[in-house]
């Protein structure tokens, strides 16, 4: 036991000692990032020079629902409250058809430009999110993208019509894999705005051509890599347009070859041809703050009360020499 306790002391300095190096470090780094943000701003007022994405709003919902009636609009299934097993608190599972149903009544009110082909109609959707995906997104077929549409990845964006058909034809993606597969699957119209539609994409990708990056040309590896699975969205216009895409989120960094990372980013860090040189092309790296204060200094809490917790197997020794 004495033994025990020496190994926690000393555990617990050597993480304590940590949590100083890694806070001490963030407050270095912290000051020298805040600096230098105030000189490049100083520098952008006087000088005007200004990034245009910046002052670039996203694209807002254009059907709103429940955000503007919040009572009334979503229908939920029974018995899906958020404890003792669905029996009380607030139900939690929508009833998607039902809540569809009651959101689509009140967007034909609300917004009358849109055709019913096009509002809450799921097959319509995935026909026309269909018809992009075979285009290059739109790429190959421009006509497909409404003239105030936006790209929004997690990183990139928002990219207007032009960056992002300028960025498309850039980049040569279907050269550089000329049997790439997306794999979209799981399409299903989102019952809270009936004018979006929402998929899954497992990209599975053979570099069997040169690709373009930026200034930079990679030949052919032969590779074949896997992307995480990503969830992307179409939204659409009253003329059936899209207006809206968005897509790269990873939602499951474990699965892949990319180390979490989708789209573009995601290609180049499975392929190994260079590393990016900005955090947000790099794989998921945890911040210093975070490894302190969310991961050693809980772990110290967790040594300690090991030793006051007998493990299994000292007490079954115990409870067998008392025997």
């Amino acid at each position: 036991m004495l033994v025990a306790y020496l190994r926690t002391i000393v555990s617990t300095a050597g993480h304590a000692s940590c949590v100083v190096v890694l806070f001490g470090s963030n407050l270095v780094i912290s000051a020298i990032d805040g600096t230098a943000r105030l000189i490049v701003g100083t520098i952008s007022a006087c000088t005007g020079a200004k990034i245009e994405q910046d002052y670039r709003i996203p694209h807002a919902e254009r059907v709103r629902t429940f955000q503007d009636k919040p009572e009334g609009l979503i229908v939920h299934r029974p018995n899906t409250g958020a404890a003792e097993g669905g029996k009380s608190g607030p139900n939690q599972v929508m009833d998607e058809k039902e809540t569809l149903k009651k959101t689509m009544a009140y967007a034909k009110e609300k917004y009358p430009e849109f055709d019913e082909k096009i509002l809450g109609n799921e097959e319509k959707l995935k026909e026309l999110a269909t018809k992009l995906i075979c285009n290059e997104l739109g790429g190959d077929d421009p006509s497909l993208l409404a003239e105030d549409f936006q790209f929004l990845f997690p990183v990139v964006g928002p990219l207007t019509k032009a960056q992002f058909l300028e960025a498309f034809t850039n980049f040569k993606v279907r050269e550089a894999f000329p049997t790439a597969s997306a794999n979209f699957y799981n399409f299903k119209i989102d019952p809270l705005e009936p004018n979006r539609i929402w998929m899954l994409s497992r990209g599975a990708y053979e570099h069997l051509g040169t690709l373009c990056f930026g200034p930079s040309k990679f030949p052919p590896t032969g590779k074949r890599l896997c992307l995480p699975p990503q969830c992307f969205s179409m939204s659409f216009d009253a003329d059936g347009k899209c207006y809206k895409l968005t897509g790269g989120y990873n939602v499951d960094r474990s699965v892949g070859d990319t180390k979490g990372l989708g789209g573009m980013f995601g290609i180049v860090t499975g392929l190994g041809l260079f590393k990016l040189p900005f955090p947000e092309g790099r794989p998921w790296k945890r911040s210093l703050l975070w490894e302190a204060f969310t991961l050693r200094v809980p772990q110290i809490i967790d040594d300690w009360k090991a030793l006051k917790t007998p493990s299994p197997t000292k007490s079954l020794k115990i409870s067998g020499e008392k025997a």
